[in-house]
């Protein structure tokens, strides 16, 4: 199967992220080595590419070129992990130069400050699209439960699993601008004859983010009101 580019994971939504500005310094796991991390300091990063550095020790691995590496670190918010394949290695002894490509994003929220969820205050129906499903199965049609600027809850009479990639759009009554974005399945219930799906963002313009943003502070306001 052909991958499209929405089939790509991307850093973009961790790129306002401190932790992965030029200069921080995160702690790296390598498949290869998985009991000792090593520390690197960001260099570069775009939604396609992160690019470190890290001092080499006499006992580092000379070639990483392949290899699959992890990164993860903690807000108050969530636990953001990032797989990634190094693509690219360059050395200059002791310095060695990381390119690499992000292969798996992922983010669990954490209770400390988890946003809750909010129904929407009109119907709003999300048609998907199950990313590597079979034809058959891949287009579905959903309704908006439930949001918060990182998460969606739909209601589906579709077949969908828990992991699986879909591709979304919707349109929030506050706006006329469809939003598209890329979601992953992280929960997966039944109530009566449909399907509840919670899903988590991986993919989204900042534009498109923005106006979900505005749209729960809306709602968040309204209630609060009462």
């Amino acid at each position: 199967m052909t991958k499209t580019m929405i089939d790509i994971p991307s850093l973009t939504p961790f790129m306002a992220d401190k932790r992965l500005q030029r200069g921080a310094v995160l702690q790296m796991m390598i498949s290869k080595q998985v009991k000792t991390p090593i520390q690197v300091m960001i260099e570069h990063v775009k939604s396609g590419y992160l690019v470190v550095s890290h001092e080499m020790k006499p006992d580092a691995i000379p070639d990483l070129l392949g290899s699959t590496v992890r990164v993860r670190w903690e807000t108050d918010a969530a636990v953001n992990t990032i797989d990634l394949e190094v693509v690219s290695e360059q050395t200059v002894w002791p310095i060695r130069l990381l390119a690499m490509i992000p292969i798996s994003v992922g983010v669990e929220i954490a209770l400390k400050g988890k946003l809750d969820v909010l129904p929407p205050d009109s119907v709003i129906s999300v048609p998907y699209k199950v990313m590597g499903a079979r034809p058959i199965e891949e287009k579905g049609q959903a309704l908006l439960l439930k949001f918060s600027p990182t998460r969606l809850v739909l209601a589906t009479d579709g077949y969908v699993s828990k992991g699986e990639f879909l591709h979304l759009s919707f349109t929030v009554p506050s706006s006329n601008q469809e939003i598209v974005g890329m979601a992953k399945v992280v929960e997966k219930n039944f109530q009566d004859t449909q399907t509840v799906i919670e899903l988590i963002f991986t993919d989204i313009n900042e534009k498109h983010h923005q106006i979900i943003k505005d749209y729960y502070k809306k709602l968040v306001t309204a209630a609060s009101s009462y």
